[in-house]
């Protein structure tokens, strides 16, 4: 062996970058699994901390007025109505505090790009797509009732609690459909992809709606129902989104009539006990809702399924392939 050779000195391992380690990406970011995790934690914290502490407020202030359910009839006009929309206050609070949350995380998670401004797309254009796709499910749902001969139509009306409650659904909706959408999946569509962004979007979604609470057809129904919203939001935009998942919750209230029962709509849909749709439980508890939800899906999947299937075989645009080569949990 020569001299030059016996001193020659090992190669060195490459040092890694600045900042980077277990919990920030070499590029100095928090990785996207602890980013994931504390923006999932500050929501659930954010919810629960509004709900809990204006629901402890409300029971303080009704232990102390003695108003209890069996008796609500009898106080004052004025508690009375604090009583009746105090769960509606609750879910305006909720909202308010996501929609606050939602400044900071996107700005995080996109960086100085993430600036929440105007959303894109056409308002009314996006938004009746939703709305409209949501309503038609309903009311395709009502129509197939085959119970319908017995609905009492001598005297339809509306209860006059059910247009606020539909106002208090589209602010709710719009709170959750900013921070799942413009934060949640634009951050994780960047970062790992448009698969996973579903994914872990519809997962949330999931849960903060209750899906496991029902049968095993309501909690699909809630999973494709965030699917297909996730999907309106890609290709239309986030007022197709919003417009859906509201549409959604204005067509349950309006035909169960939550907040009065009075409603012949109400008295309509609950004669039906059918598993198609749902029956008085409600739309999402029927299997029309299922193909509806999956359907409309399919539909406005249906270049990303060809591609799969390798049913279409044009060229993909360079930016769909960068975007499908993302490496999950970089």
């Amino acid at each position: 062996m020569s001299k030059s050779k016996r001193f020659e000195q090992p190669p060195q391992p490459a040092e890694p970058r600045r900042g980077a380690n277990w919990f920030l990406s070499p590029g100095g970011g928090l990785r996207t699994g602890w980013l994931l995790a504390a923006s999932l934690l500050c929501y659930a914290l954010a919810a629960m901390a509004a709900r809990l502490g204006l629901q402890t407020l409300f029971s303080a202030l009704f232990q102390a007025w003695g108003i209890r359910a069996e008796n609500a009839h009898l106080a004052p006009a004025w508690a009375r109505a604090v009583y009746v929309w105090h769960g509606s206050a609750v879910t305006v609070a909720v909202g308010a505090a996501l929609l606050l949350m939602a400044v900071p995380f996107r700005r995080v998670w996109l960086g100085k790009s993430g600036k929440i401004g105007p959303p894109g797309g056409a308002f009314v254009h996006a938004a009746l797509t939703g709305l409209g796709m949501a309503l038609g499910i309903a009311a395709a749902g009502l129509a197939l009732d085959s119970m319908r001969t017995l609905w009492p139509l001598n005297a339809p009306r509306l209860a006059w609690r059910q247009p606020i409650l539909c106002g208090v659904s589209l602010f709710a909706a719009l709170a959750e459909e900013t921070f799942l959408k413009r934060v949640l999946y634009d951050g994780l569509r960047v970062r790992w992809g448009c698969v996973w962004a579903t994914a872990i979007v519809c997962a949330v979604f999931f849960l903060s709606n209750g899906g496991y609470a029902g049968n095993v057809i309501s909690g699909f129904n809630v999973l494709l129902l965030g699917a297909l919203c996730c999907a309106l939001y890609a290709k239309r935009g986030f007022w197709a989104a919003v417009g859906l998942r509201w549409g959604w919750s204005a067509a349950v209230v309006f035909l169960m009539g939550f907040g009065g029962r009075d409603s012949a709509v109400y008295r309509m849909f609950g004669v039906s006990e059918q598993l198609l749709t749902g029956g008085d439980a409600g739309p999402v508890y029927g299997l029309w809702a299922t193909l509806a939800f999956a359907g409309a899906l399919l539909w406005l999947e249906r270049e990303w399924i060809k591609e799969r299937l390798h049913i279409n075989n044009r060229r993909r645009h360079p930016a769909d392939v960068a975007d499908q080569e993302k490496v999950p949990f970089s």
